[in-house]
C-alpha cells in the first residue's frame, strides 16, 4: 500500500513571508510557542521576523545543532512542560527534523522555517536521526506533514553559498536514486502518484542542470532573481515532492547508503550532507554503469565545488581498507540502496567506488 503526502498544509515563499506569522497565530488560536533555532539561523531570519501579538508567548530555545534522539526528547520536554500549542524550528534541516521528531504523536502545531536551501527537510515528512557525534542512525516518515512552512528567499541568499551547492547535490539524487527504480517498472504499474513523483524527479535534475551555474553567480551577487528563486524552490519544494508523492518507490536509494556509511569516518565530519550525497551519486551511476551520466555530471561537479572523489571528502581513495568498509556499510542489510533492481552485494559497490576513483584520477590528469 502506498502513502502518498504532498507537503505542509500551508506554504509561503515570499520575502515577506514572516509577517503571516501574528495572523496564523490569531487564526488558530495559537497562545504559545516554542521556537527552536540556531544562533546563526536566528540572526539571519530575525530582521524580517514582524512583532508578535502580546496574547502570544514565544518560548525560545537554542538548537544544540544534532538531530539526535538526546535533543528531541530534550526539546520535547521544554514543550511539554509549557504546554505549548506549537513548535517552530527555524534553522537548517537537522533543525527542522528535529521539531518534526518533537512534534509526531502529539497535539503541538508543527511550523517549519527554512533558513537554508540545503535539502528537502522543510518539505519532507521525514527526519533523519543522528547520534551526538553526527554519525547517521536511520531515518523515519510520518504520517503527519507540517502545518505551515514559510520561505523567505531574502533569507536564503544571504545564506552561506556552501550549504546551497549541498542542497543542489542533495536535490539532483532525487533523480538519479529514484530513475532506475521508475525504469523497471510496468507501464500498468504508474498509478497517479507515482507519475506525479517521477515528473518531480525529472523537473529535479532539467532544473539544476540547466540553472545551478547561474543560481549561484547570482547568489554571490545577493540577488533574489527569478533563476534563483526556481533552484531554491526545485531543492527545497519540488525535491520533497519526488518522495512525498512516490512514497517507497522514490525515496532514498543508493547515493542516501553511501552518504550513511560515509558518517561513520570523522574524517568527513566537516563534509555536509548533500557533499556526501553528491559523492554518492557518482558511486551509484558507477554501480549501475551508467559512465556517460556520471561524464555529463563531473564537469558541473567541478564548477561547483562538489565532491568527486574521496579524498575531496579528506578520506584516501587508494586505501582498500577504507574502500571496503565503506561498501560494507552501504550495502548492510536493510539499507536503502537494497531497492535497486541490481547487483548491490559489498562487492560490486566497492568495484563501483574503485571506478569513480579511476574515473575522476585520470579525467584530472586529463
Amino acid at each position: 500500500m502506498m502513502f502518498s503526502q504532498c507537503g505542509p498544509q500551508r506554504f509561503i515563499s515570499a520575502n515577506d513571508a514572516y509577517d503571516y506569522l501574528p495572523t496564523y497565530f490569531e487564526e488558530g488560536g495559537i497562545k504559545k510557542v516554542l521556537f527552536l533555532h540556531g544562533e546563526k539561523s536566528w540572526a539571519a531570519a530575525k530582521p524580517y521576523m514582524p512583532e508578535m501579538p502580546a496574547s502570544v508567548a514565544i518560548i525560545d530555545v537554542p538548537f544544540n545543532g544534532e538531530c539526535s534522539y538526546e535533543e528531541i526528547a530534550r526539546v520535547k520536554e521544554i514543550a511539554t512542560q509549557n504546554q505549548v500549542d506549537m513548535v517552530i524550528g527555524l534553522g537548517g534541516g537537522k533543525c527542522l527534523d528535529t521539531v518534526k521528531s518533537v512534534t509526531q504523536g502529539t497535539n503541538f502545531k508543527l511550523g517549519l522555517i527554512p533558513t537554508l536551501a540545503s535539502n528537502c527537510a522543510p518539505w519532507s515528512a521525514l527526519s533523519v536521526h543522528y547520534h551526538e557525534n553526527g554519525e547517521h542512525i536511520n531515518h523515519e516518515i510520518y504520517h503527519e506533514t507540517a502545518d505551515i512552512m514559510l520561505l523567505n528567499p531574502q533569507v536564503i541568499v544571504n545564506s552561506p553559498i556552501n550549504y546551497f551547492v549541498a542542497g543542489i547535490g542533495d536535490t539532483l539524487a532525487k533523480y538519479y536514486e529514484s530513475e532506475m527504480i521508475f525504469e523497471n517498472m510496468q507501464p500498468e504499474q504508474f498509478n497517479t502518484q507515482l507519475t506525479i513523483s517521477r515528473a518531480m524527479a525529472q523537473a529535479c535534475r532539467d532544473d539544476l542542470l540547466e540553472n545551478s551555474e547561474q543560481a549561484i553567480a547570482d547568489m554571490k551577487k545577493g540577488e533574489v532573481t527569478p533563476v534563483f528563486r526556481k533552484v531554491v524552490e526545485t531543492v527545497i519544494v519540488t525535491s520533497g515532492l519526488v518522495g512525498g508523492w512516490g512514497d517507497y518507490f522514490a525515496r532514498a536509494t543508493g547515493a542516501h547508503s553511501v552518504h550513511d556509511a560515509l558518517t561513520v569516518f570523522p574524517a568527513t565530519s566537516d563534509s555536509l550532507h548533500g557533499e556526501r550525497v553528491a559523492y554518492g551519486i557518482l558511486v551509484l551511476l558507477a554501480l549501475e554503469k551508467r559512465e556517460d551520466e556520471m561524464a555529463e555530471l563531473l564537469p558541473l561537479y567541478r564548477s561547483m565545488g562538489l565532491p568527486v572523489c574521496l579524498a575531496d571528502l579528506n578520506l584516501d581513495g587508494s586505501d582498500q581498507d577504507v574502500v571496503a568498509q565503506i561498501a560494507h556499510d552501504t550495502s548492510a542489510d536493510g539499507t536503502q540502496i537494497h531497492f535497486l533492481p541490481i547487483d548491490t552485494g559489498e562487492q560490486a559497490v566497492a568495484r563501483a567506488i574503485t571506478r569513480v576513483e579511476e574515473i575522476t584520477a585520470s579525467e584530472t590528469v586529463a
